[in-house]
């Protein structure tokens, strides 16, 4: 047993060089400067996903958050408004195989296993 590395959060970069020249293993630092041997970033942070407050180590690649938002509000207006899904999004089949299916269905007695399609939408 023992140690492998060391993460070094939030500390002054001097101090963080420090305690890296000190140590035989690794330091990994998140928001301890650059003389870390590593570095790791929360990627929520790194992409921007959560809003509000963001540590000051924190570097943003991207502001996701605000994408991420308007795909899912797009997505909710069009399932809500039967744009989505369209045909595109559905499989057919062919007609022989559809009348195969429709008579067995028709075979079932009730009570079956045989579950038909529910015409309850989610809005």
């Amino acid at each position: 047993m023992g140690c492998f590395t060391v993460v070094l959060e939030a500390i002054p970069a001097v101090v963080a060089a420090h305690i890296t020249s000190a140590l035989k293993v690794p330091t990994i630092g998140i928001g301890a400067g650059s003389a870390c041997d590593g570095q790791v970033l929360v990627w929520h942070d790194l992409l921007g996903l959560t809003p509000g407050h963001v540590p000051r180590f924190v570097k943003r690649y991207a502001d996701l958050n605000q994408t991420i938002l308007h795909a899912l509000e797009a997505y909710i207006a069009d399932v809500r408004s039967s744009a989505f899904p369209d045909e595109s999004h559905t499989y057919g089949m062919p007609e022989e195989e559809l009348a195969r299916f429709e008579a067995q269905l028709s075979d079932a007695r009730p009570g079956s296993d045989v579950m038909k399609p529910s015409r309850t939408r989610l809005r």
